[in-house]
């Protein structure tokens, strides 16, 4: 049997009691105290040396005696503001919830980081071990990558994870090319004049503007976008008012844009922001343009992928199968712009948990802790092996 795979399986109560603690102890965005101070004390006792190089962001190397190339295994750590609805023994102590699977995703890397030390002396290069914080938030790779954590070795390839529910375990999915979707958040603060509502002629109505825009923007989305491309534009947020007989000073709209395509992307914003100027002169309001979130379409290079697959079907123990690209958004968008990179969905699917990410009621099957560890550490070493 494979090394990894072998080990990862001896290694899986560890890396449960890692995912439970993490789980428990549930943080958000930058703010990590508790969650970098359990990851350095497990680095610390395998003899690795962590560094906290920006707020939350853990960066640990694993130098293997033999000279070669750097490889980056990055893992998310960050959960989410929200309660969970689970009778879990290890449900959550604080205000928020690893309904995201980022709590899987520390433990396998506290697992990968294990494995690859204990193979030093037959390592060759260097590998990274990148904890990464707010990816919920799509500003922790960048700011890992502004604080070095591709220098100081250059970084040759990366590759990451997500758990996914399409897939019971032990199962990865991969796909060449665009995998994810960008995210292009937004925030549109529409201001009228307020009055009274038995008299709406005395003020300027930011409501009426906000439905005109609100259906505008769909029209991108039916008359502007390519039938053969992928465009998801999402308003999950109308609110105005706190009256029935009176209209509003102010309204406010909030929603995402997804998609894979580069020149669309760049199309769509430009178009809403353009819809936006209109209607503010047509409806005589003032309308403020907030980006929220500016995240590239992840990139999984096909020469890399190529690679790793190999090795993952040569390591056994799962199905490796193509997968389709998923509209929902990562930050480690921002690395695969830098090195070649290639991002995996790992079967976490609970037989009879209906629910997705993001829900307060989802669950993720442990057993995926030990293959996706094992994931992590085969496909790290081999490629340093073959390539340096």
């Amino acid at each position: 049997m494979n090394f990894f795979l072998k080990r990862a399986g001896e290694l899986a109560e560890e890396m449960i009691a890692h995912r439970r603690y993490l789980h428990q102890h549930a943080e958000l965005g930058n703010d990590l105290p508790m969650t970098t101070a359990y990851v350095k004390e497990q680095l610390r006792s395998m003899g690795l040396e962590p560094k906290e190089i920006c707020p939350g962001g853990i960066l640990a190397l694993v130098r293997g005696r033999k000279p070669g190339k750097t490889y980056l295994l990055r893992g998310d750590m960050d959960a989410l503001p929200m309660g969970e609805d689970n009778d879990l023994p290890f449900k959550s102590q604080t205000c928020n919830a690893h309904t995201c699977g980022h709590d899987m995703h520390t433990a396998m890397l506290l697992g990968a980081a294990r494995m690859l030390k204990e193979r030093q002396e037959e390592l060759s290069g260097c590998v990274k071990l990148m904890f990464q914080p707010n990816e919920e938030g799509f500003q922790g790779a960048k700011a890992m990558i502004q604080a070095g954590v591709l220098e100081n070795p250059h970084v040759d390839a990366a590759s990451g994870l997500h758990v996914m529910l399409d897939e019971e375990a032990p199962a990865v999915g991969y796909c060449a090319g665009y995998v994810s979707a960008s995210c292009d958040g937004f925030k549109l603060t529409i201001t009228g004049k307020g009055c009274h509502g038995a008299m709406p002629h005395l003020g300027v109505d930011p409501i009426q503007a906000g439905l005109h825009i609100y259906q505008a923007f769909q029209g991108l989305m039916a008359r502007e976008t390519p039938p053969r491309q992928t465009a998801v534009l999402t308003l999950g947020q109308f609110s105005a008012g706190s009256a029935p007989n009176v209209i509003p000073q102010t309204a406010v709209l909030q929603g995402t844009l997804r998609t894979y395509d580069r020149e669309l992307r760049a199309k769509l914003v430009q178009r809403m922001k353009a819809i936006t100027d209109s209607m503010a002169v047509a409806f005589g309001v003032k309308v403020e343009y907030e980006i929220l979130s500016d995240v590239p379409s992840c990139y999984c290079d096909p020469d890399l992928l190529k690679n790793l697959v190999g090795y993952l079907e040569a390591m056994g123990g799962g199905k490796v199968i193509s997968a389709q690209p998923f509209t929902a958004s990562d930050d480690v968008a921002f690395l695969s712009e830098e090195v070649p990179l290639v991002y995996f969905q790992l079967g976490a699917r609970v037989e009879g948990n209906p629910h997705g990410h993001h829900n307060p009621g989802v669950l993720f099957d442990e057993k995926a802790l030990a293959y996706g560890a094992a994931v992590h550490a085969q496909c790290a070493f081999e490629w340093l092996k073959h390539h340096s």
